[in-house]
């Protein structure tokens, strides 16, 4: 009991000097949002242009094989590869939900044409404390096209 006491004691008199312990003071830690798409296994097999939009922007690349000299550059933020892609760095990964097309290069098929895809939140990351800003999400999803299994 003595050290409740004292502890009553000194936290009054430690925290009124420094303007009270109540706030709290945050860090200046940044973060951006991240968002994770998989697609089907059996749905690509070589290079692919793909064209992901949201109401927050629009993303292209050539996966599987660098971006051609004559047509534009990939999106920054955007990688991709054979299981599916990966944004960071872009306002599109804030997105709920985005709308995906994918084109195989060599036979120019659409193997996804404007498909819908839902980004769930699956982590949230606050880099300066529960009570501090930012707040960033990872949010995940999956492209499903008729006909294969997702």
């Amino acid at each position: 009991m003595r050290f409740v006491r004292h502890v009553a004691v000194l936290v009054p008199l430690v925290c009124a000097p420094l303007g009270g312990c109540a706030s709290v003071e945050c860090t200046e830690i940044g973060c951006t949002d991240r968002a994770v798409v998989s697609y089907p296994l059996d749905l690509i097999d070589g290079p692919y242009d793909i064209v992901v939009a949201s109401e927050r922007g629009t993303l292209t690349a050539r996966c599987l094989q660098a971006a051609p000299p004559e047509g534009p550059e990939n999106s920054p933020g955007l990688e991709c590869d054979a299981g599916g892609f990966e944004i960071e760095e872009s306002d599109v990964a804030s997105a709920r939900e985005v709308t995906v097309t994918i084109t195989d290069v060599d036979s120019g098929e659409l193997l996804a044409d404007g498909v819908e895809v839902t980004l769930d939140v699956v982590q949230e990351h606050q880099p300066n404390g529960p009570d501090c800003e930012p707040v960033c999400y990872e949010r995940n999803g999956q492209l499903l096209v008729d006909g294969l299994p997702g």
